[in-house]
């Protein structure tokens, strides 16, 4: 496993508005460390309110949730190939849909870029596949907050962010919350059920943190200073 290569999930709320915008700007920012790390193997993008708008319109039309999930699958890889255009030469031309294209593009030394894989996967499920089949041994995930909350912090204002979190404290902390149930198309929680597994199961080095303002990414990324206080790390014990 190489201890020093990451890969990445960027949340489909990073890349768009509340009026479903694109976020150019955004996503420049994104490229420019992209392109000036040396340590980044692998980038997934979710799909984020767009796909959720598509999944509730295909929902609505009586599409039953596999098809609805289609919907979800097919923005996020319309957002991984809008990553790949932007860096150009510095990625794999083309978004990977399996994990075995993950383990064989690896190998051309550029950042692989991908989306959704399959109906009922998470792509925070799909970025925890990709590391453990390229070596990888650093997930970072990218979302629209700054780390991991004990409530809600969009409904509390008393919510205060957790610096470092087990496994097992943070599945309970989510789970506890309202359920278990991860089956619905479009549905979204910090981790589902299928990451936690494959975190319990593998060395990954987990790290949740925001994606609006991108110094703790260079930080990590182009700085590499893998200790840098930024976001919440889930720690395995």
């Amino acid at each position: 496993m190489d201890k020093t290569k990451y890969v990445l999930k960027i949340g489909g709320s990073l890349f768009f508005d509340e009026n479903l915008n694109l976020r150019q700007s955004q996503i420049e920012k994104f490229t420019q460390v992209l392109k000036k790390s040396q340590i980044v193997g692998a980038v997934v993008v979710g799909g984020g309110k767009l796909a959720r708008t598509y999944i509730n319109a295909a929902r609505s039309l009586n599409s039953d949730e596999a098809d609805c999930d289609s919907f979800g699958i097919g923005v996020s890889r319309l957002n991984s190939k809008l990553l790949i255009s932007a860096l150009k030469e510095r990625a794999f031309p083309e978004p990977i849909t399996t994990v075995k294209e993950a383990r064989v593009n690896s190998l051309w030394g550029r950042i692989i870029v991908a989306g959704g894989f399959i109906p009922g996967q998470s792509t925070t499920s799909v970025t925890f596949e990709i590391a453990e089949s390229i070596g990888a041994s650093n997930v970072l995930i990218l979302t629209n907050v700054d780390g991991i909350y004990d409530k809600d912090p969009g409904k509390f204002a008393d919510a205060k962010k957790i610096d470092e979190i087990t496994i097992k404290d943070l599945e309970e902390l989510i789970y506890g919350q309202g359920g278990s149930d991860q089956s619905a198309a479009g549905e979204y929680r910090i981790l589902d059920a299928v990451s936690f597994q494959i975190m319990k199961r593998s060395n990954l080095n987990v790290r949740l943190m925001g994606g609006e303002d991108i110094t703790g990414l260079e930080r990590i990324l182009i700085k590499e200073d893998p200790n840098a206080k930024i976001g919440t790390t889930i720690l395995r014990k």
